[in-house]
C-alpha cells in the first residue's frame, strides 16, 4: 500500500502546462521581459513590412516604374512579405504578450503553412530577380526575359512553394511550435526517413539553391561591369594619350612655322616687321579649348560610369547581407535540430530568435530592391504625395 500525505501537493511545471486544448496552449516557459521585448521588435517589423510592401504594391500598379518583367517579379514578393506581415506575424506577436500559442491547434498548422509557403516563395522570387537581372545585363545571353515569361515563371514558383508547403497536412512531417512556442514550423527534431528526406529537400530548394544562384547571378553582373569599366578606362587612357600627341604635333608645327616666317623676314630686306608679324602663324586657340572641353566632359562621363559600379557593388553587397542575416541563422539552427535531435538549440529562446530573425526578411526586400532604386523611389514619392493630396481633400475640401 502506497501512503499519500494528506498535505502534499503537486506543483505544475510551468514549462510543460497544459490546457484542455493540448500541446498548443503550452505557457511560455521564458524571462516575461525577453518575450515582450521580442514580440515588440517583431510588431515593428510588422508595421514597416505592411507599410512598405503596400506601398510598393500600389506604385507598380499606379505608376509602373521599372521594366515589366522586374516590376512582376517585385510585385510578387511584394504580396508574399505583405501576407507574411498581415497574418503570420500578427498572430506570433499576440501569442508573444500572452505568453502562449493562443489559436488552437487549427491555427498552428494555419500560421505555420502561410509562412512556411510564403517564405519559399520569397526566397525564390529573389532568386528569379537575380536570374532577371543577370539576363538583361550580361551581353550575349540567347535567353530573352520578358513580360510572359515572368507571369509564367511566378505562376509556377506559387503552384509549386503551395503544395510543397501544403505536404504536412498530408502526413509527410507535421506542423509544431518552434522554440519557446509562439511561432511554428515544421517538426525539425525528427527520426523519420521521409520526414527527414522533406526536411533536407525544403533546405536544399528554400535556402541553398537561392543562395547559389543569387551569388553566382550578381557575381557575373559585377564582373560585367567591372570589365566594362576596365575597358571604357582603357579607352579613356588610349584617348588622353591621343589627344596629348596631337596637341603636341600641333604645337611643334605651329612653332616650326613660326621659325620658318622669322628666318624669311630676316632674309627679306623688302618686308617690313609689320608684314613679318603677319606671317607668323597664330596657335589655333578655339581647338585647344574644344580639346580642353572635350576632356572635361569625357573625365564627368568617366566619374559617373565609376559612380555607378560603386552603387552596383554596394547593393550586391546588401541583397547578400541581408540574405545570410536573415535566412543564415534559421537554417543553421534547423539543421542542427534534424541531424541531432537533442541539440541545446532545440527549445527555448535560442530558437526562437533566428526564427524571428528570418522574419525581417520581409522589411529587407522593400528596403533594397524599391527604396534603393532610383525610379521606384521617386515613384513612391509621387505616391505618396497624391495620397497627401486626397487626404487633405477628405478632410478638409477642395480638388486633387
Amino acid at each position: 500500500m502506497f501512503n499519500i500525505r494528506p498535505d502534499s501537493s503537486i506543483e505544475p511545471d510551468i514549462i510543460n502546462m497544459t490546457t484542455a486544448t493540448g500541446d498548443t496552449d503550452a505557457v511560455v516557459g521564458e524571462d516575461p521581459k525577453v518575450v515582450y521585448s521580442l514580440a515588440s521588435l517583431l510588431a515593428l517589423n510588422a508595421l514597416g513590412s505592411i507599410a512598405g510592401n503596400a506601398l510598393v504594391i500600389y506604385t507598380f500598379l499606379k505608376e509602373k516604374p521599372l521594366g515589366a518583367p522586374l516590376r512582376i517579379i517585385l510585385t510578387h514578393l511584394a504580396v508574399t512579405n505583405l501576407i507574411i506581415a498581415t497574418i503570420g506575424e500578427p498572430m506570433v506577436v499576440i501569442s508573444g504578450y500572452s505568453m502562449k500559442w493562443v489559436f488552437g491547434e487549427m491555427g498552428r498548422g494555419f500560421e505555420a503553412f502561410v509562412v512556411t509557403s510564403c517564405g519559399l516563395m520569397a526566397m525564390s522570387l529573389l532568386a528569379l530577380v537575380s536570374i532577371e537581372r543577370y539576363l538583361r545585363v550580361t551581353p550575349r545571353q540567347r535567353f530573352p526575359f520578358t513580360e510572359p515569361t515572368a507571369v509564367k515563371c511566378c505562376s509556377f514558383l506559387w503552384v509549386f512553394n503551395v503544395i510543397y508547403a501544403s505536404l504536412p497536412f498530408y502526413g509527410i512531417a507535421k506542423w509544431n511550435g518552434e522554440g519557446i512556442g509562439i511561432s511554428n514550423s515544421i517538426t525539425w527534431e525528427t527520426k523519420n526517413k521521409e520526414d527527414f528526406i522533406y526536411i533536407i529537400c525544403m533546405m536544399c530548394t528554400g535556402y541553398f539553391i537561392p543562395l547559389f544562384v543569387i551569388a553566382f547571378c550578381y557575381n557575373r553582373i559585377l564582373f560585367f561591369v567591372k570589365q566594362a569599366v576596365d575597358v571604357y578606362e582603357e579607352n579613356f587612357v588610349v584617348g588622353q594619350q591621343a589627344e596629348r600627341t596631337m596637341e603636341t604635333n600641333i604645337t611643334s608645327a605651329t612653332n616650326s612655322q613660326n621659325r620658318t616666317s622669322a628666318t624669311l623676314a630676316s632674309n627679306s630686306k623688302n618686308k617690313t616687321d609689320e608684314q613679318s608679324g603677319s606671317s607668323r602663324i597664330e596657335p589655333n586657340t578655339d581647338q585647344a579649348n574644344s580639346g580642353d572641353e572635350f576632356a572635361t566632359g569625357d573625365m564627368k562621363s568617366h566619374n559617373i560610369i565609376k559612380a555607378a559600379e560603386r552603387k552596383i557593388s554596394h547593393v550586391i553587397a546588401v541583397i547578400i547581407m541581408s540574405f545570410f542575416i536573415s535566412w543564415t541563422p534559421y537554417t543553421v539552427v534547423n539543421l542542427l535540430v534534424t541531424f541531432d535531435n537533442e541539440h541545446a538549440f532545440s527549445k527555448g529562446i535560442h530558437a526562437t530568435i533566428p526564427a524571428f530573425m528570418a522574419k525581417t526578411s520581409t522589411l529587407w526586400s522593400p528596403i533594397i530592391y524599391c527604396a534603393m532604386n532610383g525610379e521606384v523611389r521617386t515613384a513612391n514619392m509621387k505616391t505618396l504625395s497624391k495620397l497627401k493630396r486626397r487626404i487633405r481633400v477628405l478632410y478638409f475640401g477642395g480638388t486633387v
